[in-house]
């Protein structure tokens, strides 16, 4: 019998020099794939197995079926520990009321690991396909100031703003896809059965045929005399779109290509960067410095500007301010940058950097409903302009032919 299975996994890391590092590794397994990292120097933070194709790859055990929604865990947890339950008897709650076999086993190994005397945030780097790493990162900062309540509560709410502003984007991406594809089913009906049709009558008639009419007639011909090619080539087209949708998900949307859209890049920018922001705050009101939280929110951003902030991180390490820092990396803009200024100031860096995101946020969402109310015209004209060509060059000849008859 050959070797297990090779599979690729993400692994996050902390270098000896305190640098957050990102690794993709090949093993047969999660642990493998840690101790590797380990070996490298690396203190683990978290190891994902990483998607492949329309389908998840890596182990197909049932931790793969775990479906929690962090951010109701963060506030319901949060909330038994502010009624004044231990951390123990709330997550002991909560796994009571789980409906998930699976789900809730994964809760009772947290509260065994706890009654064995390890830390919270210990607890969950054992899984770290359940729990992400910037709530572990919160759990740990909390345990050292006491306030895990508060610091529940915070991603909670981070989590909850940063999804809201996601489904406002899917929600304005909703009519427009809509309108493509109904527009799409009746140019393919005049097509596939209007046109086959109508060229009967026109052939007929042996008069003369515009080369237009003609070239339409031959694609009506050709989509009526193989329904099955055309059915097939829609449903490849389908499943390719489903395809590249589950990866972009998967990838949290840090695709290049995406950045090179008109329009739409910039505002997948725009977001990256409120996100980045927002996270940013949660961790440093936590007790997280300043260059730690950005260096562990980098991977929010795009690869691009992932770089460009490790560049920022190296001018503060060496003394510059975090305003100045940002902006020469294209991460802060005028508003930004002066209320970085009054930050270092009045030392409030979390609540400027949440203020910074709630603006841009707010920019976001303008952006959007501008977006949509300009693209949404566009669209509809578009696939008028073509249903019209279509009908025109279907009535062409017959005028034709009722001009020679007269």
């Amino acid at each position: 019998m050959g070797d297990a299975r090779t599979l690729e996994f993400d692994v996050v890391g902390v270098a000896e020099a305190g640098a957050i590092r990102i690794l993709r590794i090949s093993a047969a397994d999660a642990d493998l794939a840690t101790q590797r990292a380990q070996d490298e120097g690396l203190r683990v933070l978290s190891c994902q197995p990483r998607p492949s194709g329309f389908f998840w790859t890596g182990n197909t055990s049932k931790s793969n079926t775990v479906r929690l929604d962090i951010a109701l865990f963060a506030h319901e947890l949060g909330a038994l520990l502010n009624a004044g339950l231990g951390i123990i008897d709330g997550i002991e709650t909560l796994a009571e009321k789980e409906r998930s076999s699976e789900t809730s086993r994964v809760l009772g190994r947290l509260v065994r690991a706890l009654k064995e005397g390890r830390n919270f945030s210990a607890a969950m780097r054992d899984r770290p396909d359940v729990f992400p790493q910037l709530l572990i990162a919160s759990i740990a900062a909390s345990e050292q100031t006491g306030d895990m309540a508060a610091a529940l509560g915070r991603y909670s709410s981070n989590f909850e703003t940063l999804r809201e502003i996601r489904s406002k984007a899917f929600g304005a991406a909703v009519y427009p896809l809509m309108l493509l594809g109904v527009g799409g089913v009746v140019v393919l009906f005049l097509l596939g059965v209007v046109v086959p049709k109508f060229s009967t009558l026109i052939e007929s008639s042996r008069g003369e045929i515009p080369f237009a009419s003609m070239m339409l007639i031959n694609v009506g011909k050709t989509i009526n005399l193989h329904p099955q090619i055309m059915g097939g080539a829609l449903i490849c087209v389908l499943l390719s779109l489903i395809s590249a949708f589950r990866r972009a998900s998967r990838a949290h949307w840090n695709l290049p290509i995406l950045e090179k859209l008109p329009l739409v890049g910039i505002l997948i920018r725009m977001f990256r960067h409120a996100q980045f922001y927002r996270t940013s705050s949660m961790l440093i009101e936590g007790g997280i410095s300043a260059v730690r939280a950005f260096e562990m929110c980098s991977s929010l951003l795009s690869p691009g500007d992932n770089k460009q902030l490790l560049r920022a991180v190296v001018a503060m390490r060496e003394g510059c301010a975090i305003g100045p820092a940002l902006q020469g990396v294209g991460l802060a803009d005028p508003v930004a940058l002066r209320m970085l200024t009054v930050a270092q100031r009045t030392g409030q860096l979390a609540e400027i950097l949440a203020r910074i995101a709630s603006f841009q946020e707010n920019t976001l969402a303008r952006s959007i409903e501008v977006a949509t109310r300009l693209f949404e015209p566009v669209l509809m004209l578009l696939i008028g302009l073509i249903i019209g060509a279509i009908v025109v060059l279907m009535y062409l000849p017959i005028f034709d032919i009722a001009s020679s008859l007269q």
